[in-house]
C-alpha cells in the first residue's frame, strides 16, 4: 500500500517500508504483521507513536503524579482541569501516560478466524483511565457485583472486537454495565507514575464507598461494626458449612463416586497400626 501511494503521489507517513505494519486511531495503536510476526523479534524493535521507549535507560522518564476524577462512571478531569469535551480528555490521558510508555503490551490474541495473531499494542491514555475506574470500582462494589462486571466486561469486549457493538446481546450487556456499575463510580484516584507500567496507587477518594475502615478493624474491639471477636464468631459459623461439606465428600467417597479403587481422600488422617 505504502508503495502504491508513493508511485501515484499521494502523501503518505512514511516513505520509507518499516519492518511492520501501524494502524492508530485516538484510543490506541496496533503493530503488527512482517517481521512482528516472528516470537524471536521484541517490542523494542517498535518506534512508539504515542508513547516513549520506557525499556531504553537512555530516555529519562521523571516519575509524576497524576489525579483522575470520575462522575457516574465518565472520566471528568485529569489533574484537577475538568474536560467538557471527551475527545481533548482523551489527548490529554494520552499525553500523560505516553510520556511515561504507559499502556504498552506485547499481545498473542485469538483472532475471529480462530487463529491467533500477534501484535504490539500502545494505549496510554485508556491505560491510565483503567487504573483508576479499576481502583474506584474496588472500592464501591461487593465480591459478586465486580465478578459479573469482569465476567460481562470480557464478553462484552469479545462482541466489540468481533463487530457486534450494536447487536442486542452487547446492548443487554451495555446497559446493565452502565446502569449498574458504571453509574455508581464516583471518586477522584491519585496515581504515580515511573517507566512503562510501573506505578502506584497513592490516593483513593469518594462519596459512596463500600471499603470503610472505621467499620473493619482487627486491632480494636470496641466501636467497630466487625472486630476479632467477630471474626472468631464467623470462623465458628464457616466451620459448620466445612464439616457439612466434608461428611458429602466422605458420603460421595463410599458411593465409589470420587477417586477408583485406592482412592485416598486428600487430608485424611490414617488410622495406624492398632499393634503399636
Amino acid at each position: 500500500m505504502s508503495e502504491w501511494l508513493a508511485n501515484h503521489k499521494l502523501p503518505y507517513r512514511d516513505s520509507v517500508e518499516k519492518a511492520y505494519s501501524t494502524d492508530a486511531n485516538i484510543l490506541g495503536a496496533t503493530h503488527e504483521a512482517k517481521t512482528l510476526e516472528l516470537l524471536e523479534t521484541s517490542i523494542e524493535i517498535v518506534e512508539p507513536i504515542m508513547g516513549v521507549k520506557f525499556w531504553d535507560s537512555k530516555v529519562s522518564i521523571e516519575s509524576e503524579d497524576v489525579r483522575i476524577g470520575f462522575v457516574q462512571g465518565r472520566p471528568v478531569s485529569i489533574n484537577g482541569k475538568e474536560f467538557k469535551d471527551s475527545v481533548a480528555l482523551m489527548n490529554e490521558a494520552n499525553s500523560v501516560g505516553g510520556r511515561h510508555g504507559l499502556g504498552m503490551s506485547d499481545q498473542i490474541e485469538n483472532r475471529i478466524i480462530e487463529a491467533k495473531s500477534r501484535g504490539i499494542y500502545e494505549a496510554p491514555g485508556m491505560a491510565l483511565l483503567f487504573i483508576a475506574y479499576e481502583r474506584l470500582i474496588s472500592a464501591i462494589h461487593n465480591e459478586d457485583t465486580i465478578a459479573n462486571y469482569h465476567a460481562e466486561g470480557r464478553r462484552l469486549g469479545r462482541l466489540l472486537y468481533e463487530g457486534r457493538w450494536l447487536d442486542p446481546q452487547a446492548l443487554m450487556l451495555r446497559e446493565s454495565l452502565q446502569r449498574w456499575v458504571a453509574s455508581a463510580v464516583t471518586g477522584v484516584v491519585t496515581i504515580r507514575l515511573r517507566r512503562g507500567d510501573d506505578y502506584s496507587i497513592i490516593n483513593t477518594t469518594g462519596p459512596s464507598f463500600s471499603y470503610h475502615p472505621d467499620k473493619l478493624s482487627m486491632e480494636r474491639t470496641e466501636g467497630a461494626a466487625f472486630g476479632p471477636v467477630d471474626r472468631i464468631g464467623q470462623l465458628t459459623m464457616r466451620n459448620l458449612d466445612i464439616a457439612d461439606t466434608r461428611a458429602k465428600l466422605e458420603l460421595y467417597k463410599a458411593q465409589g463416586q470420587l477417586g477408583g479403587g485406592q482412592f485416598k481422600l486428600v487430608g485424611e488422617i490414617d488410622s495406624g497400626d492398632s499393634k503399636s
